[in-house]
C-alpha cells in the first residue's frame, strides 16, 4: 500500500444520487488512483438530515460510484460513517493508525479544504497529509453560500477542537 486516499463525502438525494460536489470529489479520487494504484481508499459519510436520508450510508454510495468507475472493491478500507467534518477525521484516524499509514491524500472541495486542513492537522498530527481540492460544479450563488457557511463552521470547529484538547 503506497498511501491512503480519503474521499470526504458531501450529499446525495433521497434516491441515492450523488450531488455534483460528491461526484467531483469521486472523479478526483479516480484520477489520483490511476497514478497510485497501490493505494487504498476510505470514503466518509453516514446519515444525516442535511446530507443523506436514505437507508444506505453516503460513504457506501460514494464507494459504489468509485467501483462502478473502475476501482476494485479490494482497494477500499472500511468506510467512516461520519456526520460532519470533525467525525471524518476522528473516524478515519483509528483506521490509519491501526495500519500504521504514514501518509494520506485527503479530497474535498476547494471551499471546504481550509476547514478540512484545520481539523485533520489537529486530529492526526503525526500523519503526513496532502490536501486536494476537487472542482465545485455549482452556481456562483450556491458556492458563495457554501463559502459563507465555511467561515462560520471553521470558527465553530476550532472552538470544538480547542475545547476537546483542553479536556484531555
Amino acid at each position: 500500500m503506497d498511501k491512503v486516499i480519503i474521499v470526504l463525502g458531501h450529499k446525495n438525494d433521497n434516491q441515492g444520487h450523488l450531488s455534483p460536489l460528491s461526484i467531483a470529489r469521486c472523479e478526483l479520487a479516480l484520477e489520483l488512483f490511476k497514478s497510485q494504484q497501490n493505494s487504498r481508499l476510505i470514503c466518509t459519510g453516514g446519515f444525516g438530515a442535511n446530507f443523506n436520508q436514505t437507508a444506505i450510508a453516503h460513504a457506501d454510495i460514494n464507494q459504489q460510484y468509485l467501483i462502478n468507475n473502475g476501482i476494485k472493491a479490494a482497494h477500499f478500507l472500511p468506510n467512516a460513517l461520519s456526520r460532519f467534518t470533525i467525525e471524518d477525521a476522528t473516524l478515519t484516524y483509528p483506521i490509519l493508525k491501526q495500519l500504521n499509514v504514514p501518509q494520506v491524500d485527503i479530497i474535498s472541495s476547494g471551499f471546504h479544504i481550509s476547514r478540512v486542513q484545520l481539523i485533520f492537522d489537529r486530529v492526526m498530527p503525526s500523519i503526513i497529509k496532502n490536501y486536494l481540492s476537487a472542482p465545485s460544479p455549482i452556481s456562483s450563488q450556491a458556492l458563495h453560500r457554501l463559502e459563507k457557511h465555511e467561515v462560520f463552521a471553521k470558527k465553530r470547529d476550532l472552538a470544538t477542537l480547542t475545547k476537546k484538547a483542553n479536556e484531555c
